[in-house]
């Protein structure tokens, strides 16, 4: 993680896998359900739309492994540029989101998520260090479909 500011948060990792599979991670249920959550919970894809344009939705509903409590979140499309971009606004959070994906040597991928408008809540430490369970989650993840294709 990258040091936050007054203005944002900012969020890099290289990601082993290519810049297409990563940006078709982030934009298709079937491989969103497999990380979009933080350890210890889980997003169904039954619960995921995905409306990949400017002024689409992408609407999740995670879920606490443990209670089976729900947080949905609601955003909407702003910019999509495949494979190396995408932007969207959080109703639920305020926040706009960009993530940029740009391609590395031996395929890997430099991932890049930037926040702005982030609210206090966001910003605590349990909440930063959740969203970095779910980078972990999309890590492995990426790593298996990667080993999966070389087998």
């Amino acid at each position: 993680m990258e040091p936050s500011s007054k203005d944002g948060l900012e969020f890099t990792r290289v990601l082993d896998a290519p810049r297409e599979v990563v940006f078709q991670c982030f934009t298709q249920p079937g491989h969103l359900t497999h990380f979009w959550a933080p350890a210890g919970a889980s997003a169904p894809t039954d619960a995921m739309t995905v409306e990949l344009r400017p002024g689409g939705r992408f609407e999740t509903l995670i879920v606490n492994d443990a209670t089976g409590a729900t947080y949905a979140t609601r955003s909407i499309f702003l910019e999509i540029r495949p494979p190396s971009m995408l932007a969207w606004y959080e109703e639920h959070t305020g926040m706009t989101v960009r993530v940029t994906l740009r391609e590395l040597a031996g395929e890997r991928t430099l991932f890049h998520l930037h926040q702005t408008n982030v609210p206090d809540i966001v910003r605590l430490p349990r909440n930063q260090a959740g969203f970095k369970t779910t980078l972990d989650k999309l890590s492995s993840y990426l790593q298996q479909l990667v080993d999966g294709a070389h087998e």
